[in-house]
């Protein structure tokens, strides 16, 4: 009986540790994933700012507004793949990045070349994403969260625009 309680003891010991890391990592993965929204958000932001410039400067380098675009689409699409590679996205996560990506999905795609020309349609609609943007709390001067939370709060207002 000494020698079963003498392997007994450091096994339950060492699963309760295994366990507590193995549950500490994927606290710390899932906090991670999050935060890598940022990044997201930044590009939101960044887009933000490039069509109010574009909009004072009568739309001279309206490739940089498309060229952000592009840029929200690879965050998007990279967050969806790291999420499901991981296995940490929720269903709601997922849900919500289809949501941004479906917005996204309608304007112009960037060919790689500055030389894409916009007709006074899609600077109309780049003009009020940029309003709507700004609205659901991504622009200059506002501040933002990683909080996942806050995050689908803000594409809920957008996709509700």
């Amino acid at each position: 009986m000494k020698h079963i309680k003498k392997i007994i003891i450091p096994s339950i010991l060492i699963n309760l540790i295994m366990v507590t890391y193995i549950v500490m990592k994927t606290n710390h993965l899932k906090s991670s994933y999050s935060n890598l929204s940022f990044e997201l958000q930044n590009d939101l932001v960044q887009l933000e700012s490039s069509i109010d410039y574009q909009i004072k400067n009568n739309w001279n380098e309206e490739n940089t507004v498309i060229e952000k675009i592009e840029d929200v689409r690879e965050s998007i699409n990279y967050l969806m793949v790291t999420g499901k590679d991981l296995g940490i996205m929720s269903k709601s996560q997922e849900n919500d990045l289809w949501k941004l990506n479906n917005i996204f999905s309608k304007f112009p795609t960037y060919s790689g070349f500055p030389n894409s020309k916009l007709d006074q349609n899609n600077i109309n609609e780049l003009i009020l994403l940029g309003n709507n943007l700004k609205s659901a709390g991504w622009g200059m001067n506002i501040g933002y969260s990683s909080d996942w939370k806050s995050f689908t709060t803000k594409i809920n207002a957008l996709n509700n625009m």
